[in-house]
């Protein structure tokens, strides 16, 4: 098999003045193993330990996804109540300016910061302004696009109430005409279909009436986090059940035009039984599978999810290289057929077109 250069779609990184509840909610030391500093040079001690020359995947470049920072009750001055998701992007600056190595520089190739999705379009605009002005000019280059949780809304009523009201719709009109992506997080596993559902609905609204180059590009995270119920050939033929319940919205998604899929974050969703890295992958290719036959390899991207993935990884704290290799079984399954241009799509090539990564940027990793 030809060597292939591999873009992570998905990391987090934070620093060690955030490592607290303060700056992060879910970050509850000592018992949250993540509470502590996720720098890329963590991130490289992972991956240079599959990396040579001649090796058949070696990491080009990372795309950086916000980590859901705290924010106050949004009221009167953004600066303000933003005041912590601002600072993430500042954070981001340091990388890309090269306070923690120069390696950071050229490997910080997309970011995706949070956005303030749920709020009237005027503040939005208003916090994009802000951001722009706290990355300075080589990092909101970088920007590609915004993540704006809604996994966590478990209600249906206000899940629905946000992501079809005509402020959300009109935020995605506005990220998508100034040339951004939404990254989608959502959850079925501890939520319901039903995200995924109206999530769907609000992708098409989100399209209805913009010209087609300035339609908001779609990129779902972690396939959704889907329900692994029982990995069995039982529950995955049973009518109505979670996986047939899934597919169907799956395949509704991959029908909204300009819409991407992660291949990433399914270890925080499997049952624990599950530890070598064979049996992983063959439990989850029947949803492999089939958001490849919905997706295809040009519109799949593979991402690591580090250091989450490290949580419930089969290696621990080297499950980066598990999860790498679930991606590769589970795309050399006999149901895939793909060729070595399809593969070069899912490691590289699709993230490098989702989140429109320069060619500049690219060339300058290679040189």
């Amino acid at each position: 098999m030809a060597p292939h250069s591999l873009i992570d779609s998905h990391i987090h990184l934070w620093s060690a003045e955030t490592t607290n509840e303060e700056s992060h909610a879910w970050m509850t030391p000592p018992d949250m193993p993540l509470a502590k500093p996720h720098l890329l040079q963590d991130y490289y001690a992972v991956i240079d330990k599959a990396s040579s020359p001649d090796a058949e995947l070696n990491v080009h470049g990372v795309v950086y996804v916000e980590t859901d920072v705290r924010y106050a009750e949004p009221n009167g001055d953004v600066a303000v109540w933003a005041r912590r998701p601002l600072d993430e992007i500042g954070f981001l600056r340091s990388l890309v300016e090269g306070r923690y190595g120069a390696r950071d520089t050229g490997m910080l190739l997309g970011v995706v910061p949070w956005a303030p999705m749920h709020q009237p379009t005027r503040v939005l605009e208003e916090y994009l302004d802000l951001a722009q002005e706290r990355a300075g000019p080589d990092t909101w280059r970088r920007v590609k696009g915004f993540r704006f949780l809604l996994q966590f809304y478990l209600d249906p009523a206000k899940f629905k109430e946000l992501v079809l009201s005509s402020d959300f719709i009109a935020n995605l009109k506005l990220l998508g005409k100034r040339g951004f992506s939404f990254d989608i997080g959502i959850d079925q596993h501890r939520a319901g279909v039903w995200q995924l559902e109206m999530m769907c609905e609000a992708m098409h609204k989100a399209h209805e009436g913009v010209n087609e180059g300035e339609k908001v590009i779609f990129i779902v995270n972690h396939m959704c986090k889907p329900k692994y119920e029982e990995v069995s050939s039982q529950s995955i033929d049973k009518p109505g059940g979670a996986f047939d319940e899934w597919c169907t919205a799956i395949s509704a998604m991959a029908s909204c035009s300009w819409t991407y899929m992660k291949l990433s974050g399914q270890f925080s969703e499997l049952p624990p039984a599950l530890e070598s890295i064979k049996d992983i992958a063959e439990s989850i290719r029947p949803w492999v599978n089939h958001v490849m036959s919905c997706f295809g390899p040009r519109r799949t991207m593979f991402g690591s999810d580090w250091p989450v993935c490290n949580v419930n990884g089969p290696l621990a704290g080297n499950s980066w290289l598990a999860w790498r290799d679930v991606v590769k079984l589970a795309l050399a399954g006999p149901d895939m057929n793909l060729s070595e241009l399809d593969r070069e799509w899912v490691w590289t090539k699709t993230a490098a077109e989702a989140y429109r990564i320069r060619e500049s940027l690219l060339v300058a990793k290679q040189t």
